[in-house]
């Protein structure tokens, strides 16, 4: 059960915004924290801490993150993951989902063996392929333009849980 103070949805922007697109999930958050949105919904700026994605996600029933992503796909490309996806490619997980370092399944196993945090029974992660990781705090004009898709994205999701 969730407790008053914690939202039931999260979204989290994780990334580095002093490399360009590598930044996309810190954009799109700050671009959702200028929406309105449900009291349920909290939106997150992780940057780079995997401490603070675990922190955000403790005790949501639902967890949005919001990453670069490379996998070799038409830049600006918005693809979504589940947990279970990322397992089952998790030999290539560095170069598809993290590109700042920030290993999402190992923090994820590592907290559910301590049990510190409780992770959200369902986790989505929301890609969005790269063009630039120069050092820039703009995004490239292709994943600039699929931001909007991936606010579409999270909107999509939040209203999937009710």
């Amino acid at each position: 059960m969730q407790s008053k103070d914690k939202p039931s949805v999260v979204v989290i922007g994780i990334g580095n915004i002093l490399c360009s697109d590598e930044g996309v999930g810190v954009h799109a958050v700050r671009e959702l924290e200028r929406m309105k949105l449900t009291p349920n919904v909290g939106v997150f700026d992780c940057g780079t801490s995997g401490i603070a994605v675990l922190e955000a996600m403790d005790g949501a029933d639902k967890a949005i993150i919001v990453d670069a992503v490379s996998s070799g796909g038409k830049p600006g490309t918005v693809s979504l993951y589940t947990i279970d996806d990322l397992e089952k490619i998790e030999d290539r997980l560095l170069k598809l989902v993290s590109l700042h370092q920030l290993d999402f399944i190992a923090t994820l196993r590592l907290a559910k063996l301590t049990n510190v945090y409780r992770i959200p029974c369902e986790v989505i992660i929301i890609g969005v392929e790269a063009k630039s990781l120069e050092c820039s705090t703009e995004l490239s004009n292709e994943v600039r333009k699929a931001v909007p898709k991936v606010i579409e994205a999270i909107i999509h999701e939040i209203d999937v849980l009710g």
